[in-house]
């Protein structure tokens, strides 16, 4: 480990305690999860705007003016790097329901502020569960909360599209909620795999235009996913 990736681990976590703390209190404390996606939304803005450019990290957004701000969506992302969730906390507009793996759940901190904050646990490996955690999450919701869902399930170590689990399109479809196709480009390099340093660098992230899932059934699914590569391999 280099002197630079030990001060950037140490400002990672001093700045993690200073905003996820009392982003936890605030979890506990306040009722409602539309409420809490709220919160989550400016806890995860702030923490990433502090972090990208103390590392040397730019941002750029392409695609706001295909969605509206006011109506709630699937986000669905290409996942390749740690990098990717502040690029996306920054660039989506919408208060956010992040879906995540039940194992972040035990990171100290931050695991902490995802269950407390009202974001999406699944057991990858209980699929059933998984989809019911998804249907019965996505319903409560109300305004404009949204759901960010990585439909490859991890990330991927090469930088190419994995192929796509359902789980995200059952709760697209279910809900009657449009699907928004989100491509970040340019994060691999600046956290490569293994890596714990993280190198200055270019993210773009660009959303698509919406798809929609309404009058749509399971069987609809294999197209739904279908298009979605398509739009992100594009």
């Amino acid at each position: 480990m280099t002197v630079r990736s030990v001060f950037q681990m140490a400002y990672i976590g001093l700045l993690t305690l200073a905003i996820g703390l009392p982003a936890i209190l605030l979890g506990l404390l306040v009722p409602g999860k539309a409420r809490k996606g709220k919160i989550f939304r400016w806890v995860t803005k702030s923490y990433s705007r502090a972090l990208m450019p103390a590392f040397g990290v730019t941002l750029e957004t392409r695609g706001l003016s295909r969605v509206d701000v006011d109506r709630p969506y699937v986000f669905m992302s290409n996942h390749v790097s740690h990098v990717d969730s502040l690029a996306l906390a920054i660039s989506i507009p919408h208060p956010l329901h992040w879906v995540f793996k039940k194992e972040l759940a035990k990171i100290p901190v931050f695991g902490w502020v995802l269950l407390s904050l009202g974001q999406i646990m699944v057991d990858r490996a209980d699929a059933s569960q998984a989809r019911e955690a998804l249907v019965s999450a996505v319903a409560g919701l109300t305004g404009n909360n949204s759901v960010l869902i990585y439909p490859e399930g991890t990330r991927s170590k090469d930088g190419r599209l994995q192929p796509l689990k359902k789980g995200g399109f059952h709760i697209a479809v279910r809900a009657g909620l449009p699907i928004v196709p989100v491509r970040v480009s340019g994060s691999h390099d600046i956290i490569p795999p293994g890596s714990l340093s993280v190198r200055p660098g270019r993210v773009v992230v660009e959303l698509f235009d919406p798809i929609p899932t309404e009058g749509k059934c399971d069987a609809d699914i294999p197209q739904l996913m279908e298009r979605v590569r398509d739009v992100l391999l594009s």
